[in-house]
């Protein structure tokens, strides 16, 4: 386990208080979801009861919290972190690299990415590299801005896609989601970015598009190609370091035969080149 950076102690009433109103929480929907008493919660968040590091991690757990934050909030209590906090490229965390570089290797002829929480891509696959990068950004991808908003801010990616106005509403919920739970930090001043970049679409972006089928279709038909991709995201089932707790891999799919084959001679024209 990476040792915890030092940094100053939270209050843990006032940082309680703030978690909880940042999840959109009353104090009674706080203590239903970690089955305590609303008494117990306010008194918490007053300081006239301490708790105990059992209820720090039922607090947490109710809370959904980011490892990061689990850490904090149990430092700011005056229990030791649990858990360790590690960048995805230390040394610490080299099983995660691993697993990373093993299923973005695995699914090829077919694009992956690994990214964080707020979708800075960390690494991707060949084929993603080839049919992604050119569309996203003519210097390459940014490690520090996360693919969502090279999304908005490329003409050339927003002009490919067909159904740019269902992606954004898509993007825009996803970002949303991961921004409320995401520590304070770089990444999460990258998902306000984020957010304000698909915000600046427009309205088209804020209603919801219904998506036929069973699944939102990223429909690419610029830059010479005709593309229906689906896409599935993993993460790890049991982290126990931010690492591991940051990670996304995305996986796109042919959405139909003719996409597959699409794909596919792009793998091997990349391979044969």
């Amino acid at each position: 386990m990476a040792l915890v950076a030092a940094r100053p102690v939270a209050d843990f009433p006032a940082m309680l208080a703030r978690l909880r109103r940042q999840r959109g929480l009353s104090q009674l929907g706080l203590s239903l979801a970690a089955q305590v008493s609303q008494r117990h919660v306010s008194f918490l968040e007053t300081g006239r009861t301490r708790p105990s590091r059992d209820m720090v991690g039922r607090l947490a757990l109710a809370l959904d919290l980011a490892l990061q934050d689990v850490n904090a909030l149990l430092l700011a209590a005056g229990f030791a972190p649990a858990h360790g906090e590690s960048a995805y490229t230390d040394e610490a965390a080299a099983m995660v690299r691993r697993v990373t570089q093993l299923a973005l290797s695995a699914h090829e002829p077919f694009p992956a990415f690994a990214v964080d929480r707020a979708w800075r891509p960390l690494a991707a696959n060949a084929p993603a590299a080839l049919l992604f990068g050119s569309l996203l950004s003519d210097g390459g991808l940014d490690a520090k801005v996360s693919l969502i908003r090279a999304a908005c801010e490329s003409p050339t990616f927003r002009a490919a896609v067909a159904n740019w106005g269902q992606l954004v509403a898509h993007f825009r919920a996803l970002a949303e989601a991961e921004a409320w739970r995401a520590p304070p930090g770089p990444m999460r001043a990258e998902l306000d970015a984020t957010v304000a970049a698909l915000k600046a679409q427009g309205s088209e972006g804020v209603a919801i598009h219904a998506a036929p089928g069973a699944a939102l279709i990223l429909q690419i038909r610029g830059a010479g190609l005709k593309l229906d991709l689906v896409s599935t995201v993993a993460r790890f089932g049991a982290p126990a370091d931010t690492a591991a707790d940051d990670l996304r891999i995305e996986f796109f799919y042919p959405a139909d035969a003719a996409s597959e084959q699409v794909l596919r001679s792009l793998a091997a024209r990349a391979k044969s080149a």
